[in-house]
């Protein structure tokens, strides 16, 4: 039986601005994107592949730099020496139309670039044919396999769709609205999707497997966990294909508890035992201090990220601690926080307030009454 030997990428986001990251870590990101797509395409030459297929946003916004666009076309022509060929369909953030980077620069014969309509492929020597279609603008609110049927004498042939888009039940949505029952009633073998930026696993529906490669680099803390590719073998009614892990380095959101820590000093060094060396120096961290605490401790997260910035390649601090305080003690105080805690204890007890909106009013009052307090006895 005949095999067609696939990569399948999406969502490259090139020249993403990493808007959070300070600007010489958002530089080296970049570059890192680069050095992570040139890893894929060289790991597809060594595997002999015969198609990469490449399922939208391979740029990020309006705005690319030409070494970017001469960067791509290297690839492509690496591709087109070992006869390898490549089929995109660009998606939101990059729409095929008059104005697109895809018109900026000639990626070769190698490469086909699908239209707003679906397009068939027939490519005789694979026994094999390739449909897709690509954004023609930010948004397309009708599913491009609506009403899509694959041709009589596609029977015989290994069947491969490329898509980007958002599979789900819902026939309305801004990003191509697959229904799940498009898919199974495509008949194809493979459809490689894009535009969800993690890996959905390999799935099936009826006898069409599909799946979402994710990206190959996380670009923020809603990215964490493994990213790469999808390699391997498609036949007709069957397929052998594998998640090839590509990232250089993860996003990590950290919840740490600080409840026992008294000082600044104590907290930099939970965090420093709780994170590994290696893991610090290599990956990106979010870490969100939790617990609760005295209320004569003060977080200061601005100074905690300073002092540990040099031990991370990247680490921001988040402080969400709560003061640890005694309600009923505190009311009995004669001061401007006991008058304060006594508010809120008569407000929790005749229930006239959600429980939790009182319970954010009084951590912020606390946070301010504390901030500048004042006894009632001082003169």
């Amino acid at each position: 039986m005949k095999k067609v030997k696939i990569l399948h990428c999406s969502d490259i986001h090139f020249d993403t601005p990493f808007k959070e990251l300070p600007k010489e870590i958002g530089t080296m990101r970049r570059a890192e994107l680069r050095e992570s797509f040139s890893k894929i395409i060289n790991r597809g030459i060594d595997e002999k592949v015969d198609l990469v297929l490449l399922a939208g946003d391979l740029f990020d916004n309006d705005t690319i730099e030409k070494s970017t666009l001469t960067f791509i076309k290297d690839q492509m022509d690496k591709l087109k020496k070992h006869n390898i060929r490549v089929f995109i369909s660009a998606g939101n953030h990059d729409p095929y139309n008059k104005k697109s980077f895809y018109n900026m620069v000639n990626l070769g014969k190698n490469v086909h670039i699908f239209k707003d309509e679906i397009e068939r492929i027939e490519i005789p020597e694979l026994n094999t044919v390739v449909y897709g279609a690509s954004f023609k603008e930010k948004y397309m609110r009708e599913s491009k396999l609506k009403d899509f049927t694959p041709k009589e004498e596609d029977k015989d042939l290994v069947k491969i769709m490329v898509l980007h888009g958002d599979l789900g039940n819902n026939e309305t949505g801004e990003y191509n609205p697959l229904l799940f029952k498009e898919i199974e009633e495509s008949k194809m073998d493979y459809i490689a999707l894009g535009h969800i930026h993690k890996f959905s696993g390999i799935k099936r529906i009826g006898n069409t497997y599909y799946a979402y490669s994710g990206c190959p680099e996380g670009r923020g803390f809603d990215e964490e966990g493994d990213k790469g590719v999808i390699l391997g073998e498609v036949s007709l009614g069957a397929l052998d294909l594998d998640f090839i892990k590509t990232n250089k380095r993860e996003y990590f959101l950290k919840e740490i508890d600080i409840s026992n820590c008294k000082t600044k000093e104590e907290v930099i060094d939970k965090i420093l035992n709780t994170i590994s060396k290696e893991s610090r120096e290599k990956n990106l961290f979010k870490i969100i201090l939790k617990g609760n605490i005295e209320d004569s401790f003060k977080i200061d997260s601005d100074l905690i990220e300073n002092l540990i910035r040099d031990k991370f390649f990247y680490c921001k601090i988040v402080n969400s601690t709560r003061m640890k305080i005694d309600i009923d003690e505190m009311s009995n105080e004669y001061s401007i926080k006991g008058i304060f805690c006594s508010l809120i204890k008569d407000a929790l007890e005749s229930n006239e307030e959600d429980e939790e909106i009182l319970d954010i009013a009084f951590r912020i009052g606390m946070e301010s009454i504390l901030d500048g307090e004042v006894n009632l006895n001082d003169n």
